[in-house]
């Protein structure tokens, strides 16, 4: 009798703790959602109780002064752009390290991990950009946010392409497949857990970035999070309009991750637990 008290005060504890932990993100979200719908003056108090009275005129109003179709192209140009960018170089990059013995592709390897704690110089890279010409493209904001996801994407390939028999390139190089229709044809469909979850991370990564957009380009390509900062520089007082348009920003990503949340869970366990 004893023992099952015990473990019935532990399993209480237990989801006791989850609820709580779970209101850090449910409150927030809750507010923004509820503040959304209200009055400019009703939202300034940041109460989470519901609005008096639904204001969904709020929306069309953030549709109208934000240019929210604008900024969504925008950020879907950089985001799919880059992503595209990211999978193709980093799973052939990561496939070259995991299968040569060659030392010099393995110092690669090591170079490319340490793009996971080297700081960003924006200054040297808004001087290339500048030389090339390509500041305020979509060229040069795709180029550079891809060498943001390169590293991590690198690190999680390759670890899993480790995985993966060199029986299977064995038996395509005998079947008369050339290099790459070897990778394509044969490797790269093995890696769709990983390639999920990297084309989700770098994909949200990449929507919801600011500095790269901000430094780089004007704003004529900014994405979605930055019409909230530019919403809020013009609307200091209307937290409702605000609200509204962080939730428009968000609402592509919440989508997302309903959608493609079990690759998120199986390819971060395949590319980095196998590796």
């Amino acid at each position: 009798m004893e023992t099952t008290w015990k473990k019935t005060s532990r399993k209480t504890f237990y989801y006791l703790a989850t609820f709580l932990f779970s209101l850090v993100y449910i409150v927030p979200m809750w507010m923004v959602v509820v503040n959304s719908l209200k009055d400019a003056k009703e939202a300034n108090l940041f109460g989470i109780s519901l609005p008096a009275s639904l204001k969904f005129v709020n929306y069309r109003t953030v549709f109208e002064s934000a240019n929210v179709g604008r900024a969504f192209a925008n950020g879907l140009i950089l985001s799919v752009g880059s992503v595209v960018l990211i999978l193709v170089l980093a799973s052939l990059a990561s496939f070259a390290i995991a299968r040569s013995r060659r030392r010099s592709l393995q110092i690669y390897y090591y170079i490319f991990i340490v793009g996971l704690i080297v700081p960003v110089a924006f200054i040297p890279t808004y001087l290339v950009l500048d030389k090339l010409y390509l500041l305020n493209t979509y060229t040069g904001l795709v180029l550079v946010s891809a060498t943001f996801g390169l590293p991590m994407s690198i690190f999680l390939y390759a670890g899993f392409i480790r995985t993966i028999p060199s029986e299977l390139d064995e038996a395509g190089i005998i079947d008369g497949c050339r290099p790459l229709a070897l990778f394509f044809r044969i490797i790269f469909p093995l890696l769709k857990p990983v390639t999920m979850t990297l084309l989700i991370f770098n994909f949200v990564g990449s929507w919801n970035d600011i500095q790269i957009p901000l430094f780089f380009a004007n704003g004529d390509k900014w994405g979605l999070p930055l019409t909230v900062y530019n919403f809020y520089g013009s609307y200091l007082q209307s937290w409702n309009l605000i609200f509204a348009d962080i939730l428009l920003t968000v609402f592509p990503l919440l989508l997302l991750y309903i959608l493609a949340q079990r690759h998120i869970i199986s390819g971060m366990t395949a590319g980095a637990v196998k590796g």
